[in-house]
């Protein structure tokens, strides 16, 4: 299935997937610090433009045929993200981009980000990488910086969501954190959350 209205239910699973605590925080905000999230590279709820997919040139087709080798088609650029409505409490913030559909179901973190200063309004398109006004965690793949989205040969749309987290946490977690590690130490510490979220396939 495909379209907004599936998008927005994956998404749902999606958030409940990254914990009560996750849910809580976004709905523990007031309405007069509702924390927002939006980006000119990507329309919620839509496909994703090719430039923003992976490019790694030797990606495997799919999981069941590792030897046989399809490139992925984008360019690896991480895209343009903007907020508002950061909690004035806040002390760091925090962005994850996660697969929900892949590894049949069990998900691919693809970018893990955090320490970002509290007093930041976005990144600029292009400055997923670690150092630039983030600590790098962990990705599935082990990657610190931006990876792209790149589903299997063959595969329908996958659905990818993006989070801000508002944190009370200061800015000094270690570099390297998983996306679970990293919800296992923001766990009590989340003041407020906001997703945006779109599909990709290999082939449109």
């Amino acid at each position: 299935m495909t379209g907004k209205g599936c998008l927005k239910r994956r998404l749902a699973r999606g958030l409940a997937m990254a914990g009560a605590a996750l849910i809580w925080a976004s709905s523990a905000t007031s309405a007069a610090d509702w924390m927002t999230l939006t980006s000119t590279s990507i329309r919620d709820g839509e496909r994703i433009p090719v430039k923003f997919g992976a490019n790694d040139p030797k990606r495997a087709c799919s999981p069941k045929t590792p030897d046989k080798i399809c490139p992925c088609p984008g360019q690896n650029v991480s895209p343009e993200l903007s907020w508002n409505g950061v909690p004035k409490d806040a002390k760091s913030l925090a962005i994850l981009m996660y697969d929900i559909d892949g590894r049949f179901g069990a998900g691919v973190s693809h970018w893990v980000a955090y320490n970002i200063a509290p007093t930041a309004t976005g990144l600029a398109e292009g400055d997923g990488t670690a150092g630039k006004g983030f600590t790098g965690g962990a990705g599935t793949r082990g990657n610190a910086d931006y990876v792209g989205p790149c589903p299997p040969e063959g595969d329908g749309p996958h659905h990818y969501m993006i989070t801000l987290i508002a944190l009370d946490l200061a800015p000094t977690l270690p570099k390297g954190l998983s996306r679970e590690a990293f919800m296992d130490t923001a766990a009590g510490h989340m003041l407020a959350s906001a997703t945006i979220g779109g599909l990709f396939a290999r082939k449109y």
